[in-house]
């Protein structure tokens, strides 16, 4: 865990008998520097057990002490609503496999913000050509698809998906059940463990668009150089790059309040204006610059296996997020995990 801690170490100018630490708020505290039980404005410290009258550069250095804690804690509190902080806790290693291992760690922010979307840069290789999909069927109806043998690939649907993963007796999402997801891709699986308890709506409706083959033909039309990627939700007429059209509806988001841990190659999907969330825009967190996406960003899938294949996607990345080499989705075939 990141942030405050009881058992921080802190440096301070102040002499050790001007402070006194509080274990209740895990603070030192700057009001110490008045007697206890001395009436408020007594003006008088403690040092080595004899009072003395607090002089005025004393009482100074106190009110000081107090401005500068009080802007510290408002700093502190704009941080947690604007800025998305990422802490590399474990470099970035190419091994000869092309594994990656890193993590990062994405605090919650209260800013809404649209993804970015892709723009020229000089500095960028000649773009690969993306072949985008044809949209698939219309469904005038939204109903489950089976669990195996696909139906018609569909890409519009009327409304949200019923619950279409495992049920508690009320009807609702068990979130004891998770589910083990395999993107095949034109470089090889990305195997995921989709975690119900962390975002029970947005693992029920990638299991639904999956099983429709909702992203079947769908590139990595957008790769950050050491950020992310993002797939879906796009096709043949429409801009690479761009926030397509939702499948029929949006989710909110689920990222738990304090922010989250994500792994590279966790997947997630992609947020915009208000925290809604775009079910058919999946993301895929690469580096550290996947702090720029939206707070509202919901990260649901674990990545199990697959590190030639993120390896080779991470490779495709350009500082405009205009892919170097194209990396498509060619199916997603979803199954329950087994129970431990």
């Amino acid at each position: 865990m990141i942030g405050d801690c009881p058992h921080a170490v802190g440096v301070t100018n102040r002499r050790p008998a001007e402070l006194e630490y509080n274990n209740g708020s895990g603070r030192w505290h700057a009001q110490s520097l008045r007697v206890p039980g001395a009436p408020a404005g007594a003006g008088s410290v403690t040092v080595r057990g004899v009072n003395r009258p607090m002089s005025n550069r004393q009482r100074a250095e106190v009110a000081s002490e107090r401005r500068r804690r009080t802007r510290s804690e408002s700093e502190r509190r704009q941080r947690r609503r604007q800025v998305v902080a990422i802490i590399v806790v474990a470099g970035l290693v190419l091994s000869s496999g092309g594994a990656i291992i890193a993590s990062i760690i994405l605090s919650a922010t209260g800013r809404d913000t649209t993804t970015p979307t892709t723009v020229a840069d000089a500095t960028d290789p000649p773009p690969a050509v993306l072949d985008l999909p044809a949209p698939g069927a219309v469904a005038t109806t939204t109903s489950c698809p089976p669990e195996v043998d696909a139906p018609e690939r569909t890409t519009s649907f009327p409304g949200a998906p019923p619950v279409c993963i495992a049920t508690t007796a009320d009807g609702g999402i068990d979130t004891s059940v998770d589910y083990v997801a395999v993107v095949s891709t034109s470089v090889g699986d990305l195997t995921y463990l989709l975690s119900t308890a962390v975002a029970p709506d947005a693992v029920n409706s990638f299991v639904f668009l999956a099983r429709y083959g909702y992203f079947n033909g769908s590139p990595f039309d957008t790769v950050l150089e050491q950020s992310w990627a993002q797939a879906g939700s796009v096709f043949a007429g429409e801009v690479p790059g761009g926030n397509g059209a939702p499948p029929g509806w949006t989710v909110p988001s689920e990222t738990p309040e304090g922010g989250m841990v994500a792994t590279p190659g966790m997947l997630g999907m992609a947020a915009g204006p208000g925290g809604q969330v775009d079910p058919g825009r999946l993301v895929v967190a690469l580096g550290p610059g996947a702090g720029s996406l939206p707070e509202a960003t919901p990260f649901f899938g674990v990545l199990l296996d697959g590190s030639d294949a993120l390896a080779a996607l991470f490779g495709a990345g350009t500082p405009s997020g205009r892919p170097r080499a194209a990396v498509d989705i060619n199916a997603i075939t979803v199954t329950e995990a087994p129970q431990s």
